[in-house]
């Protein structure tokens, strides 16, 4: 009877060990399928003391990563544990869980008080009560990231199949972990490169096989990346062709390689240069293309500036030969034309081309004063100027030919302005030439009106003396309205302008630290505006 009883209790121990066997086992595989890559270390110390407390016993769980060959403990159970906490260092001399590593296995110790090799951490276990530990290694394809350790203040507190089952559990860990460093990795280096994606201020996008954006950067033409996504290419991008028969995108796709061109749009006003960039897969196969659109309008238009500079250099030399060159025999043309004419009666008949020799003369030595001023040869001194009476000035002087037109000059003076620093020559020259300009463009329209206005605006968040000249003739192109400011560029006849009236005009104003601004309508009339910053 005894022994019966005796092998029903064993074999009940062996189904009992069984069950927590088959239970750990259990506990394995959840713990494989409860920790995901998303999880911090303390959801993971979390969810590995809820499933540990169901097969083992301990006081102490935790476990420990390496970390530049430098082993320390990412999470734990005590959470408060100031002893042996979260972030804790175990240096690898004389370590009980380097000694797991070091032999990628696990490491058993019963009885830690009366052990007979101690270990440095045994004083530190000793203050929280730890008498036994398990220390096993996480191993990933057979290289140890750390350890998975769990301590009992019971001595002896653990079995064979306790270390077994730990191995075990810390190879699945390890697993886990592993993963969730690889998701880390990429998910960073996927989040690094859209940021650098969105960062870039050019256009990039990309496209499938059908041209239809698959993602773009935050750039798409005043468009948002959502409203884009999706959209084929010929809705999308305004330069596209409709038939595809000059499209860039559509040669990469024949040929297979990069591209490149310049287009022009005119009714935006915009020059783009567009690249396009096969991309292939593992099979040599193409399967999308970037499209990378860089706007160069203001690169354009510096370039423009650039050259139209050199020119200006040039025509400055020009200027200055110029002016030696016929300034002395201009002046002896002049001055005998005037000595010739004194001697010569009104009624003579050489008076009269003695006099347009004289003038053409004057004339001839006008525009080289002008080259001159327009290539600064030429300087004046500052001194505080009254803007109302320069303008008073200037239309003494050219009043008679405006009047003589049947053109009325309606003024609009501010009171009491204050003075500006600049040159009055040279201001006059602005008004002058600004006033002759309105009057000219209003030959074609008789009983035209010329409005002259002063008065203190804002510019640029200062203030600013401003003198405009208003019309009501027949107006500019808009065309010609971006060139007026360009040397030689006239919408006159060849015996009306040179093209250096305005030209010197805003040269004077910028040398003044001002600008010349002009609006004008074709058919309406012309309105410039001369800026000084007081």
């Amino acid at each position: 009877m005894a022994k019966k009883q005796k092998q029903n209790k064993n074999k009940n121990r062996e189904i009992d060990e069984l069950n927590k066997q088959n239970k750990r086992l259990a506990i394995i595989n959840l713990v494989a399928k409860s920790i995901n890559v998303q999880m911090s270390y303390e959801d993971i110390i979390d969810q590995l003391a809820d499933l540990l407390h169901q097969v083992i016993s301990y006081d102490l769980l935790s476990f420990c990563l390496l970390e530049n060959g430098i082993l320390v403990i990412k999470s734990g159970i005590p959470k408060d544990q100031q002893i042996l906490g979260v972030g804790t260092v175990l240096h690898k001399e004389n370590s009980a869980p380097w000694q797991a590593i070091l032999q990628k296995q696990c490491f058993l110790r019963q009885d830690i008080p009366n052990d007979t090799h101690p270990f440095k951490e045994d004083p530190d276990l000793s203050k929280i009560g730890i008498q036994s530990a398990i220390m096993a290694p996480m191993l990933v394809n057979n290289e140890a990231i750390g350890t998975l350790n769990l301590g009992s203040k019971q001595a002896f507190a653990y079995t064979e199949q306790d270390f077994l089952f730990v191995q075990q559990l810390a190879d699945q860990l390890a697993v886990c972990i592993q993963n969730m460093h690889l998701y880390a990795e990429v998910y960073q280096g996927k989040k690094e490169w859209e940021e650098t994606f969105k960062a870039v201020q050019d256009q990039i996008y990309l496209l499938d096989r059908e041209r239809i954006v698959l993602r773009v950067n935050n750039a798409g033409e005043g468009k948002n990346a959502a409203e884009l996504t999706g959209k084929s290419c010929r809705e999308t991008f305004s330069f596209c062709d409709a038939r595809c028969s000059s499209c860039l995108i559509a040669a990469s796709y024949q040929t297979g390689e990069s591209a490149s061109q310049e287009v022009s749009l005119a009714d935006q006003g915009k020059i783009y240069n567009i690249f396009t960039y096969p991309v292939f897969n593992e099979m040599a196969e193409l399967y999308s293309m970037v499209v990378y659109i860089k706007d160069v309008t203001a690169k354009r238009k510096l370039e423009t500036q650039l050259f139209q500079s050199a020119k200006l250099a040039a025509v400055g030399e020009m200027a200055a030969g110029v002016a030696h060159e016929l300034n002395s025999p201009l002046t002896a043309v002049i001055g005998n034309a005037g000595l010739l004419l004194r001697k010569t009666g009104a009624d003579d008949m050489a008076h009269k081309m003695l006099q347009d020799i004289q003038n053409c003369g004057i004339r001839c030595k006008k525009i080289i004063e002008n080259l001159l001023t327009f290539a600064r040869q030429d300087s004046y001194a500052f001194a505080p100027v009254q803007l109302n009476q320069v303008v008073e000035n200037s239309l003494a002087l050219i009043a008679y030919q405006i009047a003589k037109n049947n053109i009325i000059i309606e003024k609009n003076y501010a009171r009491n302005l204050p003075p500006v620093p600049g040159s009055e020559q040279q201001l006059e020259q602005i008004v002058i030439n600004l006033l002759l300009n309105a009057r000219d463009a209003l030959d074609e329209k008789p009983g035209g009106k010329i409005t002259i206005s002063t008065r203190i605006e804002d510019y640029e968040g200062k203030p600013a003396l401003c003198m405009e000249v208003a019309d009501t003739g027949k107006g500019i192109a808009k065309q010609d309205l971006e060139q007026i400011f360009n040397p030689f560029f006239t919408t006159k006849g060849s015996s009306k302008g040179t093209g250096l009236g305005l030209p010197v005009s805003l040269g004077i104003a910028q040398s003044h630290g001002g600008t010349i601004k002009a609006w004008s309508e074709a058919g309406k009339g012309s309105c410039f505006k001369l800026i000084l910053p007081l």
